[in-house]
This record gives structure tokens, C-alpha cells and sequence, in this order.
């Protein structure tokens, strides 16, 4: 049986920084309609150790706030002022420079309500949003890496910054205890969406959780991964389509049941600046790739000057993929 995307699906966003935020804006849409919504849950990665939600990190011992600050925007239904707070970044070289208030906050009600799901619960009522959102795990972790030539890597920016291919990817604590709603989600999920991003630091870290890796083969719910729109100065570097299908199911041992990637070429203008800095388009050279088919859509958002999804495009892209997707039960 085909999964029909105009029944309210059950469906679960995995990933981390950026990418993660621009697939749930995606299914913000279908989360928010009417008529048979469909039920949005993400689950965030916590091995981020840069910037604000890296200082906070080290200095409070907690997990970093920050993808699920960015996550919570991204499933606010309209702008505000309290979206505007979420996002405010205090200036100044000082203690409180660079510090997002939204991470602050998410701290504060953390601390207050002495449990994270509560805590997101609370922000999400005051900003009004769709969806559920789930850090992978309360344990603060590193991540870690080794690349072929024996070289490790210890922490995310770090591993940002290896050199690819990797041998090795693992975590610190080896067995992290997941939230079990994160857990619960899966389980229970009609699809499970992995979310464009950093290869190795945002797209795999969540599925180097055993507890996850056995949920997605326990439920047996297919698996769509929305692949980057560029490879990566640093992580992944080099790096073609396939190496990145082999990267998610030889780490992250999950079998991937189908993979949704840009067809549309940069401008010239954009592929210059990209490429001075080390990447280049991830795009796609067949129907399939390692076995895995592969739907080649127009994703890229032709009016920004970065290279994202758009999100109209990516959200039409993903109801064509997921009615050719096999529902598992």
C-alpha cells in the first residue's frame, strides 16, 4: 500500500543545525492545515559544542540549545515579536556577547521545569507552533571521528573541520540514553524523514543512538533521506551522492528506502563563490544510486543568495516521493 500524503501522517524529521529547520519550514505547511493534518515530530541533535550553544554547553554542562532554538522558529506558524526574541543575539565582546536569548530561555525553562520536553512544550504554546520537537538525547555528548589516515577528531567542530572519507564515527558516552518520546515517535511514525545537512555533524550523530537505530528497524517505517544541496568545505569535501548514501547506512545502519536531491544547477555566480570555498553541487548522475532510487527534483531556492531549499518546491517534492513510498503496515 502506497502512504497517501493527503491522510494525516505520522511523520518523523531527524537531523541537526540548518538542514533540520529548512525541512521542518517544509512540513510546517501540512503540520498546520485543517484537513487531516499530518503529525510532525523532530528529533535534534545535541553534539553541537560551537558558538553560543557551545559556550553554554561547557559552562553549564547541559546540552546545547541552539538547533532546537532554530527548530522551534521553523515551526512557529507567523512571525512575531516573540519569534524576533528567539532569534536576538546580545552584542558586545562581553559575557553575554554572541548569546542567543532564545537559547538562554530554553535554558532557563529547562532549569525551571527540571525536564526538556516540558520545557520545549512550554516555548512552543508561547510561540504557537505545529509539530512536536524532541532533543535525541538529554546526556550532553561528543561527537568523535577517525579518518583513514588515523587521525581523530574530537567534537563537532572539529569533525566539521576532517577530512573525508571517515573511518570511525562515534559518541561519547558510548550509550547515550535517548528521550524516550524521541524513541515513541519512531515506533509509532507512518515516515521517517532524514534532513539535509552537515554529513557527519548534523545528519548522523541522532543515528548513532542504538536505541534509535533499533527503532527504525523495528518499525520498519520507510526512511527518505533529503540529500544537501552542496558538499561541504571540511566534513565533506569530495564527497559524490553515493558516498554520502554509504556514509548514512554504513554509520548510522539504517537502510534508506528512497532519496530526494536537487536536479537544478546553481548560477554561475553562486557555484564561483561555493567552489573558492571547497564545495561544489551534490547533484544526481542516475535513477538510482547504491541500489537506493533516487527522485530528482528542482529544489534549490533560485532568489537566495545562499544555496537552500525552497521550501514551496521541497514541500511538493515531498508529497510526489512519499505516494510512491510502500507504507509498512
Amino acid at each position: 500500500m502506497h502512504l497517501d500524503p493527503a491522510r494525516p501522517l505520522r511523520v518523523v524529521a531527524i537531523g541537526g543545525g540548518t538542514g533540520l529547520a529548512a525541512l521542518l519550514r517544509a512540513l510546517k505547511h501540512e503540520a498546520g492545515r485543517t484537513q487531516d493534518p499530518w503529525q510532525v515530530t523532530g528529533i535534534v541533535a545535541v553534539s553541537d559544542d560551537g558558538g553560543s550553544s557551545g559556550r553554554l554547553r561547557e559552562e553549564l554542562g547541559t546540552i546545547p540549545p541552539g538547533d532546537l532554538r532554530n527548530c522551534l522558529g521553523a515551526l512557529s506558524q507567523e512571525d512575531s515579536v516573540l519569534s524576533d526574541l528567539l532569534n536576538y543575539r546580545f552584542k558586545g565582546d562581553g559575557a553575554m556577547g554572541g548569546h542567543s536569548l532564545g537559547n538562554l530561555m530554553l535554558l532557563a525553562l529547562a532549569d525551571l521545569t527540571g525536564d526538556w520536553v516540558r520545557a520545549i512544550r512550554q516555548l512552543s504554546g508561547v510561540l504557537v507552533t505545529v509539530g512536536r520537537l524532541y532533543p535525541a538525547t538529554a546526556v550532553p555528548v561528543t561527537l568523535h571521528a577517525e579518518d583513514l589516515a588515523g587521525r581523530r577528531y574530537a567534537g563537532e567542530t572539529a569533525v566539521n573541520e576532517s577530512h573525508p572519507p571517515l573511518a570511525r564515527l562515534w559518541l561519547e558516552p558510548a550509550e547515550p540514553e535517548p528521550l524516550p518520546e524521541a524513541v515513541l515517535a519512531i515506533l509509532r511514525a507512518d515516515l521517517v524523514i532524514l534532513a539535509p545537512g552537515s554529513l557527519y555533524t548534523s545528519t548522523l550523530p541522532n543515528l548513532l543512538i542504538r536505541e534509535i537505530q533499533e527503532a527504525l528497524r523495528t518499525s520498519g517505517v520507510p526512511v527518505l533521506y533529503v540529500a544537501n544541496l552542496m558538499t561541504e568545505p571540511g566534513e565533506s569535501s569530495g564527497l559524490d551522492l553515493a558516498d554520502h548514501l554509504a556514509a548514512i547506512q554504513s554509520f548510522g545502519r539504517v537502510r534508506l528506502s528512497a532519496v530526494l536531491a536537487n536536479s537544478a544547477e546553481p548560477s554561475p555566480d553562486m557555484l564561483v563563490r561555493y567552489r573558492q570555498e571547497g564545495g561544489a553541487p551534490l547533484l544526481p548522475d542516475g535513477k538510482f544510486t547504491l541500489g537506493i532510487p533516487v527522485h530528482a527534483v528542482p529544489l534549490l531556492d533560485i532568489d537566495s543568495e545562499e544555496a537552500r531549499h525552497h521550501p514551496g518546491r521541497l514541500r511538493d517534492a515531498l508529497r510526489s516521493v512519499i505516494a510512491t513510498l510502500e507504507a509498512s503496515r
